[in-house]
């Protein structure tokens, strides 16, 4: 990922059966133009990561990541975030997306929507 946080001016990051070493993200690396992110498939249990790591996020992709605990929480400061898809992921996962959606909503961001289908 630290490769992959080297490019700076990385707009969309597509994550498919992707194995992370622990089954954890430690987000180091900022993707300061980063706008969509989609984690399929991935194995990942924990994912530390800041509002600083994702600035201009404006998508976040969830799918299959049935082992995934939650989103982390400071996505609920990224202000540019306008949707969260969420399909046949853990419940925790739904209910930390729908806790962000909530601390948007209190910043004043009216706009995000939050996805969940578990069909």
């Amino acid at each position: 990922m630290e490769i992959i946080g080297g490019l700076l001016n990385l707009e969309v990051l597509k994550l498919g059966f992707v194995y992370f070493d622990g089954r954890t993200w430690n987000a180091s690396s900022e993707f300061p133009e980063l706008k969509f992110l989609k984690l399929s498939s991935a194995d990942l249990k924990e994912w530390n990561a800041s509002s600083d790591n994702f600035p201009s996020l404006e998508v976040l992709a969830l799918q299959y990541c049935s082992y995934l605990k939650m989103i982390p929480s400071s996505f609920g400061n990224i202000l540019t975030l306008q949707k969260i898809e969420v399909y046949r992921c853990a419940k925790s996962v739904e209910e930390s997306a729908k806790q962000i959606q909530e601390e948007q909503q209190d910043m004043g961001n009216e706009m995000l929507i939050v996805i969940i289908s578990n069909l």
